[in-house]
């Protein structure tokens, strides 16, 4: 795998998470990459707002369950795709300075916000086996992440689209669950890592024919309506369409206006404290509706509000030393400066939720 600069100005660790290591001053960041993270991650707290309640006895209608469904093969791809897009930049560091950075921007969160999960939803198993920390709960994403940093070092001499093939055939053939999951949401990481390697905007030009958006749109299209009516949960097969919706994502994303970005921009750049802080306050929110039998539209709402209520002031403050811990490990990292959410919450953010 070749290792050299990407166009962006951060690291390969999740959006918002800074540097390993001082350097060069940053260049300005890609807006539409910091709008399309904002969008998956708020997907995927309105996935969660409507499968927690499910988890506490609360109804919800099949029609909702389908919408979210529906997206399942867009949401996470498109986090793992991005998430690569960033990995040349972070391979041109010293490897030192490199596995530091993992260590303190993915592994630190990952076991920390583990060991919290745990606490809240009890185990039998001892804490200290390691079968409790391979991919754990909603966490399953960061434990990925951090796996695949420190498989691509290995495979840096390697061509990416040789890895990425690889990778593909491998999750048709692995049958165990875990093993085959993570198989699957390597391709789309290194795929990032293969787009950004190649220099010459592969994306932007497809964008150029109209047919050939038109032609990926109907294919991401069809698989997301197959997704709503059959479970087709890390099917292999689907790969290609989930490929084809996230180059018309991002298509999209390059065309949103920067003043009607603000927010979900924010959110991009702070999608580690979104992604880890929301699950424990909806799984709290959805214990007390559950307990109260709350209808499926009080409990919905109430868990997306109130994940955001302390998700966004967290990506706020996330500089100060009394959050800073949550997200990185005290000490071992070196922070650049971040440019923090705005001062609105709720309101603006739960409305960025159902934007298209």
């Amino acid at each position: 795998m070749r290792a050299h600069e990407s166009s962006t100005a951060v690291d390969g660790a999740p959006a918002g998470a800074p540097t390993a290591a001082a350097g060069p001053a940053p260049r300005p960041r890609m807006e539409w990459m910091d709008t399309l993270r904002g969008v998956a991650i708020l997907l995927m707290l309105l996935w969660h707002a409507t499968a927690v309640p499910r988890l506490h006895g609360i109804v919800v209608p099949d029609v909702l369950v389908a919408v979210n469904d529906a997206l399942l093969p867009f949401r996470m791809p498109t986090l793992m795709f991005l998430s690569g897009l960033l990995l040349p930049r972070s391979l041109s560091k010293p490897l030192v300075t490199y596995l530091r950075g993992k260590v303190a921007l993915v592994w630190w969160p990952y076991l920390l916000w583990v060991v919290l999960f745990l606490a809240m939803s009890g185990t039998q198993t001892p804490l200290w086996h390691p079968k409790l920390y391979l991919a754990k709960g909603y966490l399953w994403y960061l434990f990925f992440l951090g796996v695949f940093y420190l498989v691509a070092p290995l495979v840096r001499r390697v061509p990416t689209a040789l890895v990425c093939g690889v990778l593909l055939v491998a999750s048709f053939v692995v049958d165990s669950p875990l093993a085959h999951r993570m198989l699957y949401f390597a391709v789309f990481f290194f795929l990032g890592c293969w787009v950004a390697e190649r220099g010459d905007d592969v994306v932007g030009r497809i964008g150029r024919s109209r047919a050939r958006v038109a032609l990926l749109a109907a294919v991401a299209l069809a698989l997301a309506v197959a997704s709503a009516v059959v479970d087709l949960r890390y099917v292999s097969l689907t790969v290609p369409g989930s490929v084809a919706g996230i180059v018309v994502a991002v298509l999209a994303a390059r065309r949103l206006p920067s003043a009607r970005t603000a927010r979900l921009r924010a959110v991009g750049r702070s999608s580690i404290v979104f992604y880890t802080a929301h699950f424990p306050v909806m799984q709290v929110v959805a214990t007390w509706l559950g307990g109260r039998g709350a209808p499926w539209w009080v409990a919905v709402p109430a868990l997306l509000v109130a994940a955001l209520a302390v998700t966004w002031p967290l990506a706020r403050h996330r500089d100060g030393p009394a959050v800073r811990w949550l997200f990185e490990m005290p000490g071992l990292a070196v922070r650049r400066p971040t440019v923090r959410p705005p001062a609105s919450p709720v309101p603006a953010a739960a409305a960025a939720v159902a934007r298209p």
